[in-house]
C-alpha cells in the first residue's frame, strides 16, 4: 500500500475549507490549509506538500496566479476547485498549469478518486526516475543541446537555465520521447495521463502540449512535436 500524499488546501470559504480538511483527514491524508495566497506562501516551505487544492476566487492573489507560480516549480500536483465553470475559465486554469480543474459543488468522493489518480501518476514518475538513476545517469537525451532530467522534473538546456515541468507535462514529454516517430492518439495519451478517467476531454492533451511549447519557446527552443490532424501527436526529432 503506497503512502498517501500530503495535501494543502487554499480556500477562503471557511465552511468548505473545514469540510475538506475533515473529509480528507478522515480518509488518511495529512492536510494543512490556508485562507489566502499570502498565508499559503508563508507556510509552504515549512509544511510537507505533494498536492495542492486551489480555489480561484481568493483575496489578494487569485488561484490562477498561484497555479502559474507552482507550475514553474514543477514539484506539485495541482487541482483547482472553483465555481467558475465556463469553458474559458477551465482553459485558463489548465493553461496556467493545473493538472485538474473541478467545478463546485465538489463531490468529495470524486475528489478522492481524482487525488488518487494524480498521486499514482506522481509516484509512477518517481519510481521511473529511481529505476533510471540506478541503471543510467537518469537523463533522457532529446536533442544535442537539451535533456529531460527525470530526477528533477526538468529539462536541462546547454547554456541556459533548466525548464521545470509539472507532473502532467513531464509525463506527456516522457511518453512521446519513449515512442519517438510513432503517432500517439489523443485518446491513448488521455488514458495514460489521466488513467482512464472517462470524463477527461481530449482537448486536455492539446492544452498540456501548448504549455510545453510555450515553456520551450520562452527559452528559444522549438520542440520537435507535431500534431497530425485526425491521428494524434508525434515526437519527431531532426535527423
Amino acid at each position: 500500500m503506497y503512502k498517501k500524499p500530503n495535501i494543502a488546501i487554499i480556500e477562503d470559504n471557511e465552511d468548505l475549507r473545514d469540510e475538506l480538511k475533515f473529509f480528507l483527514g478522515a480518509n488518511g491524508y495529512r492536510v494543512w490549509e490556508s485562507s489566502s495566497a499570502e498565508l499559503f506562501w508563508r507556510q509552504l516551505h515549512a509544511e510537507p506538500t505533494d498536492i495542492v487544492l486551489i480555489d480561484v476566487g481568493l483575496p489578494g492573489e487569485d488561484g490562477y496566479g498561484i497555479v502559474q507560480h507552482l507550475s514553474k516549480l514543477g514539484r506539485y500536483g495541482l487541482i483547482m476547485l472553483t465555481a467558475r465553470g465556463s469553458q474559458n475559465d477551465k482553459l485558463l486554469g489548465l493553461q496556467s498549469g493545473a493538472d485538474l480543474y473541478l467545478i463546485k459543488p465538489i463531490n468529495f468522493s470524486k475528489l478522492i478518486e481524482q487525488i488518487n489518480v494524480l498521486w499514482q501518476r506522481l509516484l509512477a514518475n518517481n519510481v521511473m526516475s529511481s529505476n533510471d538513476l540506478s541503471e543510467t545517469s537518469g537523463d533522457l537525451k532529446i536533442e544535442s543541446d537539451f535533456q529531460l532530467d527525470r530526477a528533477n522534473y526538468q529539462v536541462n538546456i546547454v547554456g541556459q537555465s533548466a525548464i521545470a515541468l509539472t507532473p502532467i507535462e513531464f509525463s506527456l514529454m516522457s511518453k512521446l520521447l519513449e515512442n519517438q516517430g510513432l503517432v500517439q492518439s489523443k485518446q491513448d495519451l488521455c488514458d495514460y495521463l489521466w488513467m482512464d478517467d472517462k470524463e477527461v476531454e481530449l482537448h486536455r492533451v492539446d492544452v498540456v502540449l501548448s504549455r510545453l511549447r510555450a515553456k520551450f519557446r520562452s527559452h528559444g527552443v522549438k520542440l520537435p512535436i507535431r500534431s497530425i490532424f485526425g491521428k494524434g501527436i508525434v515526437y519527431k526529432p531532426k535527423r
